[in-house]
């Protein structure tokens, strides 16, 4: 983009992020064989570093917002396929720990990180004075469209009330 870009230049822009988005879940989804939420999972232990708080089973259904049996399932799931283990939890062996697997050279490791690799390249290339305008936009739009879809949402369930 130049310094004449248009604000549609940046919506275009924004929207081939979004469908390059989906065609990177896609394929990772597919080459992979796993579904949304396993993919979503996986992603957020591949990006935890060792000083982060541990994840734990309850963690993951708050994220995901399913329920600890569906959470137990997804947990089974990923173990039997080698992508996560359990551990105990540190200090309390009532509660685990979900730890990913995937070993640093594996494709599955490459396939789940190709957007944050990506974003994380694009980011290096700015100044902290763009990154700070880039990420300021972005977080505009997504509280943006959470608005928008919180609105959208309690005008259905108004009318279906009515």
């Amino acid at each position: 983009m130049n310094d004449a870009t248009s604000a549609d230049d940046v919506v275009k822009a924004l929207n081939d992020l979004t469908d390059s988005g989906v065609a990177s879940e896609r394929h990772a989804l597919y080459s992979l064989g796993i579904g949304p939420n396993d993919a979503k999972v996986l992603r957020f232990l591949l990006q935890r570093s060792p000083d982060d708080e541990p994840v734990t089973p309850r963690i993951l259904a708050s994220m995901l917002g399913i329920s600890s049996a569906a959470t137990t399932a997804l947990i089974d799931r990923l173990a039997d396929a080698g992508w996560v283990e359990r551990e105990p939890y540190p200090g309390d062996r009532r509660s685990i720990v979900v730890r990913e697997t995937i070993s640093a050279d594996s494709p599955a490791r490459r396939i789940l990180s190709v957007r944050s690799v990506s974003a994380a390249a694009a980011a290096q290339r700015l100044g902290p004075a763009e990154r700070r305008i880039v990420a300021d936009f972005l977080d505009d739009i997504a509280r943006g469209e959470q608005q928008d879809i919180d609105a959208i949402s309690a005008d259905a369930e108004t009318s279906h009330t009515s």
